[in-house]
């Protein structure tokens, strides 16, 4: 309170238990003093809060004289930007940044196709013929030869046309025998 040349003054019972009261009480009282209470009021008149005065002063380290070590710590304070200005200050900076992001506009069609072109150009004309894909074969027909379609054993695949046909037969024809194989096929022997 220098600048109107005002005696220096306590704080408050209120606010000096809001800033030093998680402080010993030996030393909370050795900062009740005018000197100190000048320095907090100060900073709280600059923006700071209370919590954010207990916080940095309770986490102080202990040394020789603690008083003069958290009015130190005060005094460093006063130049110093009080937290919530200065996230207030960062924040400001990000939504502009923010808004300045949003009001960019895509390229035009022209541009795109320029650089397109350019991209296709680096990139060279190398064609190169495709592959075609390769054919699975299947193994052939145990009856006629043809693409087989069904799995008998290891060493027997039918077609759909002769499992057609040996469905047909084997309700309208010829029995199975025990091994599998109907009468007078010419189904090779398994084993």
């Amino acid at each position: 309170m220098e600048l109107f040349d005002l005696p220096l003054q306590r704080l408050d019972a209120a606010i000096h238990a809001a800033v030093f009261g998680d402080l010993p009480t030996a030393l909370a009282a050795d900062l009740h003093s005018p000197e100190v209470g000048d320095l907090v009021l100060q900073l709280l008149d600059k923006g700071w809060r209370s919590g954010q005065l207990s916080a940095r002063s309770g986490a102080l380290p202990a040394g020789r004289d603690p008083v003069a070590d958290v009015g130190a710590l005060l005094r460093g304070f006063l130049p110093q930007v009080p937290p919530d200005a200065r996230w207030r200050a960062e924040k400001a900076q990000r939504d502009h940044a923010r808004s300045s992001a949003a009001f960019e506009e895509p390229a035009s069609e022209q541009s795109r196709q320029r650089w397109i072109q350019q991209i296709r150009a680096d990139l060279g004309t190398v064609k190169r013929a495709p592959m075609p894909p390769t054919r699975r074969v299947r193994p052939s027909c145990a009856l006629c030869e043809a693409e087989s379609d069904y799995f008998v054993t290891r060493a027997v695949r039918l077609c759909g046309a002769c499992v057609a046909m040996l469905a047909a037969s084997v309700t309208d024809g010829p029995r199975v025998a025990a091994d599998g194989v109907a009468s007078g096929s010419r189904l090779p022997e398994a084993g």
